[in-house]
């Protein structure tokens, strides 16, 4: 006879509307209702419980509550108690609908939490893009001081809302991670260019350092990784007055290539204490009260990168001492993947650097020597180094003479320049020098600038307009840019700033008069916003990548006030070629236009 027939109902719940079993110690069943025989039938005669392979929590006090999935895909919860025999008594209750509940919660969160970055970060992208824009007209002293202050304190808030919603992401759920291939110095690069606006304006310098052996491209998920990164930069600029911060890429101690990979961001700031260094990872927690009234911020940055870490399987944590700055880093598993192609060797370079920066020559050394050159640095006398190149950095205080002086010798020199100081590169231009390269440094622009200026070939995949995409000069000159946005405000915002470029912009309602706009007229450039009235910007994309038109295969450019990672993967799907995200930065515009209207530019020369 069967085990399944030994089985003999209890009469005690056999009508029960719950599923009730007594079972062995083992989880056997000995015998069930009605209720449970329906549902659980597949364990009877076996000796599995029936709760399948889930591990219930230990026994406290007899009884045990746990959740566990019925065959049908039903969620149950389970409550045993344990007989003195050693047997037990178990029932299970359909809680499947709190499930669904749960999920619609999430849900619910999630569209909060869509709705409230579109809805903060809207109106601060009015009140930052016009402060921009006013800062950049003629202005008394008095006057220019007020719309810097006023700037400083909608970035301030900003910087709040950032937090404090990215924070709420993660309470919200867990923490889904990608697996894919990219580019991991150029990430790190993204997290530079964007805060040297507030560096270069402290003073400071920020650069990316590779270290010798360490990756360029592993398999990870990015947006993890540049959310790490954004914090961490953020802090350091915050917090640093004199000298710099410097992003590096590297191996642990004692890592071995295709297994785990670190990243340091140094500053020269003040410093942690150690008996500080542990609570600061912690919600709400900074080193002390006098950060909060001083610098601001809710103190949720460093819990975010913490719990990022772990959700990466890795670790996150900071080497300090008060008055001698910090490294903050975070170390993770990230296998290796092949990079595209590499940077042009500089065997044939030797560079002499003018630079006050540790940061800054910290950073070009390790790129020039990483890369088969040599570097020297020096203040005059450059002929003894035996140099090739003279690398002049802006901040080097050589006066308008100095720099003329060293453009009409013999040496060619190559000047570095902040991104966002277009006044740099023309003083540079006016002195004769003929190669530039902005800052942040990017490591390949470097390269192939060194070797144009010695008269080397730096290879088919130079771009002449790698550096230009970056810099304020009027690159757009002449070049159509349709854009789609509904708020009156950040339309003048945005069609302000191109226009200043030297492109010429059309400016629309919505989704659909883009579509019928793009599709009238040749546009060098789209940029839509992606939530607007009848018809949003995702679906106009899909409608322009399906038929274009006049305008067939120009860039689609997105732009949104939610900063998440769901609206830039869907972007991404619909066809979008590029992401931005408001409060709408004028040198981050600036840059992703001029790049995809000179290379259209380029391209039909």
């Amino acid at each position: 006879m069967s085990r399944a027939a030994e089985i003999v109902p209890l009469d005690a719940f056999e009508h029960a509307p719950d599923p009730g079993a007594h079972l062995a110690a083992d989880g056997a069943v000995l015998s069930a209702n009605a209720a449970f025989r329906a549902v659980f039938r597949h364990v009877l005669g076996s000796r599995r419980p029936p709760w399948g392979r889930i591990e219930p929590p230990p026994f406290v006090g007899g009884l045990r509550r746990f959740d566990a999935p019925a065959p049908d895909g039903r969620l149950y919860e389970w409550a045993e108690r344990r007989l003195l025999d050693g047997t037990r008594i178990a029932f299970a209750r359909d809680v499947s609908d709190r499930a669904d509940a749960a999920r619609e919660a999430d849900r619910a969160k999630t569209l909060l939490f869509a709705t409230l970055t579109h809805e903060l970060r809207t109106p601060l992208n009015g009140i930052l893009g016009m402060t921009g824009l006013l800062a950049q007209t003629p202005l008394e002293a008095d006057a220019r001081d007020y719309v810097r202050t006023v700037r400083q304190s909608g970035e301030h808030l900003l910087d709040l809302i950032n937090e404090i919603l990215d924070y709420s992401r993660l309470e919200a759920g867990k923490i889904e991670l990608e697996d894919a291939p990219f580019d991991l110095e150029a990430t790190a690069q993204s997290a530079a260019e964007l805060m040297s606006p507030k560096a270069h304006e402290k003073g400071i310098e920020i650069a990316v350092l590779l270290r010798a052996g360490a990756p360029t491209h592993v398999i990870g998920d990015e947006s993890r990784v540049r959310q790490v990164l954004f914090n961490l930069v953020g802090n350091a600029v915050k917090f640093t007055e004199t000298g710099g911060v410097t992003i590096e890429i590297g191996l642990p101690r004692g890592g071995r290539a295709g297994g785990r990979v670190k990243i340091i961001v140094r500053d020269t700031g003040p410093g942690i204490a150690p008996d500080k260094q542990a609570e600061i990872f912690g919600e709400f927690s900074q080193a002390d009260a006098t950060i909060s009234r001083r610098y601001g911020g809710a103190g949720l940055g460093l819990a975010i990168v913490k719990r990022l870490a772990a959700a990466m399987n890795g670790q996150a944590g900071v080497d300090s001492r008060a008055g001698e700055g910090a490294a903050f880093w975070m170390e993770w598993p990230a296998p290796f993947a092949p990079a595209p192609s590499a940077p042009p060797q500089l065997a044939a370079v030797r560079a002499a650097l003018v630079a006050r920066s540790e940061v800054l020559a910290q950073s070009i050394g390790a790129s020039i020597t990483g890369l088969g050159g040599d570097v020297v640095r020096c203040t005059d006398n450059f002929a003894a180094t035996g140099a090739n190149v003279i690398i002049v950095d802006h901040g080097a205080g050589l006066d308008d003479g100095a720099i003329r002086a060293l453009a009409a010798g013999d040496v060619p020199v190559v000047a570095l320049a902040p991104q966002e100081d277009r006044d740099a590169v023309q003083r540079f231009r006016a002195a004769g020098v003929k190669h530039y390269v902005v800052k942040p440094v990017r490591r390949r622009s470097l390269a192939e600038r060194l070797l144009i200026a010695i008269g080397r070939d730096p290879g088919a995949r130079f771009d002449p307009y790698a550096d230009d995409d970056r810099e304020h000069a009027p690159e757009l000159s002449g070049m159509r840019v349709l854009l789609a946005e509904d708020n009156p405000v950040n339309a003048l915002i945005a069609r302000t700033i191109l226009t200043r470029a030297g492109a010429v912009v059309d400016a629309v309602n919505d989704g659909h008069e883009a579509v019928e706009a793009a599709r009238a007229a040749p546009y060098d450039l789209v940029i839509l916003d992606l939530r607007m009235p009848r018809v949003d910007g995702l679906e106009a994309a899909r409608r322009l990548k399906a038929d274009g038109g006049a305008s067939a295969g120009a860039p689609l450019v997105a732009l949104t006030a939610d900063a998440g990672e769901g609206d830039r993967r869907r972007a991404h799907e619909a066809g979008l070629d590029d992401f931005l995200t408001k409060p709408i930065e004028p040198a981050r515009l600036a840059a992703v236009a001029a790049r995809f209207t000179a290379r259209a530019k380029a391209a039909r020369v």
